[in-house]
């Protein structure tokens, strides 16, 4: 048991230890679309910790939301509201900046989760002197 005491005490040390350009560099690497998993794992198992994660996801879960919100009822099918809609996909353009925007709030997400988690970690270690 004292091994993983000493564990989650080096863990919380390398939360604290990272700089903030370290910090956005995870996050970056994280949100990068599917290959962004194998840093999102390292950082997770590393810092012992999922809570960047877990923020990341729930800021693209509110974004991917606004996005639905804003975009999907601004524009009415072509032919008027009763007629029915053509399908058409999104442009490249617009499969672009909707790629940016979810790395983006990702990434975000990610990086004020790491915060959260190195304040957790100081909490910790002083509660455990």
């Amino acid at each position: 048991m004292a091994t993983r005491h000493g564990d989650l005490n080096s863990a919380c040390l390398r939360r604290l230890a990272d700089s903030p350009s370290t910090r956005w560099l995870w996050a970056l690497a994280c949100g990068l679309p599917l290959l962004g998993i194998v840093p999102l794992w390292i950082h997770a198992r590393s810092r012992r910790t999922l809570l960047p994660g877990l923020y990341g996801l729930t800021a693209l879960a509110s974004c991917t939301f606004a996005v639905i919100t804003i975009f999907g009822t601004i524009s009415p099918p072509a032919g008027g509201v009763g007629s029915p809609q053509q399908p058409s996909g999104p442009s490249r353009g617009t499969s672009l900046l909707l790629l940016l925007t979810a790395m983006a709030a990702f990434s975000g997400g990610h990086r004020l989760g790491q915060e959260r988690a190195a304040r957790q970690a100081a909490d910790w270690l002083r509660l455990d002197d």
